[in-house]
């Protein structure tokens, strides 16, 4: 079995803030510093959004800060890092303002970008005592084929984000329309709440069912269940993701105090399991990714 990719998201875009706990990275150098460590416990890959340097509340788009991200990453000790940027979030603003800010972000240096497969209703009701039930997280089919786009046209791989099983789908269609390039790599996003894939071994199952062997995969779920899928993920012949983005505890009542807890944890179970970890350069291999 080949070796596991982990991914490490420091941050989150929405929900995760120093009022939730104060082990989040918010200002550049803490987001560095996070990265570095990161990379020493066994992430091959780092998943970025902007934050506010202050509090760690979303940092506004356009805005300078994961530029900032990239070329501070990149003349540290974990330059070797695969830079994974985010597209969600920043979708108050008008389709015309988002494709404006999708066109400069494709161009700060990063060699992955998440790609939502499709729309979702949000699948948390409630954020900051705010009711927000009537938003979408909006991404039509005419927008992933133009991000899509952007993406091949600058030399960055799509990570294509599914948040139910019928967005594997949509990218499966993409491959035979030529919207999309072979071989994938899929992160399947198993946040249960309204509106996503439950964190459950059944669905994980399936999901991989569906995909071809070529293709490759990895798993992110919230709190208790980020440990439990991945373990399963790396079972399965998967890879993971964890990090602060989706889960704030090491164990049941404890703050993970810095992302690399989190990273090194599943590095040991993934040991436990028979899986070696994989190194960045072997991850670009692995993910047919070509070394910006």
């Amino acid at each position: 079995m080949e070796k596991v990719i982990i991914t490490a998201a420091l941050t989150g875009g929405e929900f995760v803030n120093k009022m939730m706990t104060e082990y989040v990275p918010c200002t550049t150098d803490e987001v560095v510093s996070e990265v570095v460590k990161c990379r020493e416990a066994g992430a091959a890959i780092v998943h970025l959004h902007a934050k506010d340097p202050e509090y760690g509340l979303p940092a506004q788009d356009p805005n300078p800060i994961l530029r900032e991200y990239v070329e501070k990453i990149k003349g540290s000790e974990a330059s070797d890092i695969i830079i994974n940027l985010t597209t969600g979030g920043g979708r108050w603003a008008t389709d015309e303002e988002v494709d404006k800010w999708m066109k400069e972000r494709i161009t700060f240096g990063q060699e992955m970008d998440s790609l939502n497969m499709g729309s979702v209703n949000i699948w948390q009701p409630n954020v900051g005592g705010m009711d927000i039930r009537d938003y979408v997280f909006s991404n039509n089919l005419v927008t992933i084929e133009r991000w899509a786009g952007y993406m091949y046209d600058n030399g960055v791989k799509p990570e294509l984000e599914c948040y139910d099983t019928g967005q594997i789908n949509t990218a499966l269609r993409f491959v035979k329309e030529e919207i999309l390039k072979e071989p994938l790599h899929f992160q399947l996003v198993m946040f249960g709440g309204y509106s996503c894939m439950s964190p459950r071994p059944e669905v994980l199952t399936y999901c991989v069912t569906r995909l071809p062997k070529e293709y490759t995969w990895s798993v992110c779920a919230p709190g208790r269940s980020q440990m439990e899928m991945g373990a399963l993920a790396i079972i399965l012949g998967g890879h993971v993701r964890v990090g602060m983005e989706d889960n704030i505890y090491l164990k049941h009542g404890v703050l993970a105090r810095s992302n690399a807890e989190l990273v090194a944890k599943i590095a040991r179970i993934a040991e436990d399991l028979g899986r070696e970890i994989a190194t960045p350069d072997e991850a670009r291999e692995i993910l047919s990714i070509k070394k910006k």
